[in-house]
């Protein structure tokens, strides 16, 4: 048997939802925190899942979330980025992977911008590394 540890930060839905304001790089907040540390070294995949809340009127045509490594430092470095389509007026659940090769102790964030006029609104949050 295999004795793995899988972090996992997470804000379950209805408590601490967060407002994306338009065309703004903003630090994505799970279970109170922005930035992780990774347990090991060795291959990792990292994954997010957002429950994203899109209005009406005003809705972005896209949602980009980022990987980031040493976030908020001279050596902060851009990875595992994608982009996603919002639906006008709908809730809906996205996911963001990356695989990383990664060292202990290496902190990582996570980002979201969007092109929209309004805000959208960030419910339930989950940011999970789980050693390969």
């Amino acid at each position: 048997m295999y004795n793995i540890i899988m972090p996992l930060w997470k804000t379950p839905s209805g408590v601490d939802k967060m407002k994306i304001m338009p065309n703004a790089w903003t630090w994505v907040k799970f279970d109170n925190d922005r930035f992780f540390p990774f347990p090991s070294d060795g291959w990792s995949i990292m994954e997010v899942i957002l429950r994203v809340e899109y209005p009406s009127t005003g809705c972005p045509k896209t949602l980009r979330g980022r990987f980031v490594r040493f976030p908020n430092t001279p050596k902060e470095d851009e990875t595992g980025h994608n982009d996603v389509n919002p639906i006008p007026g709908y809730t809906r659940h996205h996911h963001w992977e990356h695989f990383l090769m990664n060292q202990a102790n290496l902190t990582m964030g996570f980002r979201v911008w969007h092109d929209g006029k309004n805000p959208i609104v960030l419910d339930g949050r989950q940011f999970k590394t789980n050693p390969l």
